[in-house]
């Protein structure tokens, strides 16, 4: 006899609309992974003068199996699963923009530039004419986001708003841009590489389908690691034996 005090490894497989796989992500850290079988009791009970309320027949049925898994590492793949989102490619090519038209908005509020991820080098703001050059101190710039605005107190703070023409060259950007609140739930695959501390011997679990959805906002100013808790029902899937398998080996 032993007890049962796990680590181990857990891949997702994001599956589409349609069941299809999407390739696996992992290993990934994950803080809880919870599965829960729950039942429900279905009682005849007496209505007889002397064992009123006794039970004269239960039967206890099996209700959906629930799965509960609290995720840590935040790779988009997984960040996207939390925010009910999808994941697609970040791609923006460098390139040169010349005289572009603007209106800088009064009170120094901020204008959004088309791109982001702005050089300094080469950035040159103009009258409208396009000619007559503005001296840098009477704008600033956000270069990361793309954001150009009056000085307080200088030159261009008029109280009205400015027509200007801009040179700039926006770097190129690459990564991972997720887009948020598009789906209702989420269809994943779940296996686990295992070992039982207690023996060290290897316990795998696979799940071929679960549907989950976030149970808590993700906090991404949270002072502590971003997490992220998934939540919902294990599917017993056609062909399948079981809602899911947990394997317990002995070598």
């Amino acid at each position: 006899m032993s007890g049962l005090l796990l680590a181990g490894d857990v891949y997702f497989d994001r599956l589409t609309d349609a069941g299809v796989s999407t390739g696996l992500v992992g290993p990934i850290n994950v803080t809880q992974l919870q599965i829960n079988t729950p039942s429900e009791s279905v009682d005849r009970t007496s209505k007889k003068k002397t064992s009123y309320g006794q039970v004269l027949d239960s039967v206890v049925l099996p209700q959906p199996t629930e799965l509960t898994i609290a995720i840590d590492d935040q790779p988009a793949d997984l960040l996207a699963l939390a925010l009910l989102g999808d994941v697609e490619v970040l791609n923006q090519a460098s390139a040169s923009v010349s005289a572009a038209a603007f209106t800088l908005p009064a009170a120094n509020k901020w204008l959004k530039l088309p791109q982001g991820n702005l050089a300094s080098a080469g950035l040159a703001v103009f009258e409208s004419d396009g000619v007559t050059g503005i001296a840098a101190a009477a704008y600033e710039i956000n270069y990361a986001l793309g954001m150009i605005r009056t000085t307080p107190d200088g030159v261009l703070d008029t109280g009205s708003s400015t027509d200007i023409k801009m040179d700039y060259t926006h770097n190129a950007i690459s990564g991972s841009r997720i887009k948020g609140a598009i789906r209702s739930i989420i269809r994943v695959k779940l296996y686990l590489d295992g070992t039982n501390l207690a023996t060290g011997l290897p316990v795998k679990l696979q799940i071929p389908e679960a549907v989950v959805a976030p149970t808590e906002a993700v906090d991404l100013f949270a002072s502590e690691y971003v997490s992220a808790t998934l939540a919902g029902k294990i599917k017993l899937l056609d062909g399948e034996t079981a809602p899911f398998y947990l394997d317990q080996e002995s070598a």
